[in-house]
């Protein structure tokens, strides 16, 4: 369990660091499984955006209307994958 968290937590770091080094605000980001992220913009922009990257997220519209401008990032890749998906955010 412990290994686990510290997965996750070394994931977030990653992810974390490079979407704000892309000019993403991530919010309410202390633990969990995902980060919740916004640059301002319609949230299909931001999908579209990180798509062309590679990188798939979910539109924070699925969560409700309050989500309209984020995405969800799931935590739940390699760390390979995540480290990657950090790398083309740079």
């Amino acid at each position: 369990e412990r290994e686990q968290r510290d997965r996750y937590a070394r994931r977030r770091a990653t992810l974390l660091q490079a979407m704000q080094g892309a000019g993403f605000t991530v919010e309410l980001s202390q633990g969990g499984l995902y980060l919740w992220a916004t640059r301002g913009e319609a949230c299909r922009s931001t999908v579209d955006w990180l798509a062309q990257r590679g990188i798939l997220v979910a539109p924070g519209e699925f969560y409700g209307p309050a989500g309209a401008q984020h995405v969800r990032v799931a935590l739940t890749a390699t760390d390979e994958r995540i480290a990657a998906a950090a790398a083309r955010l740079a």
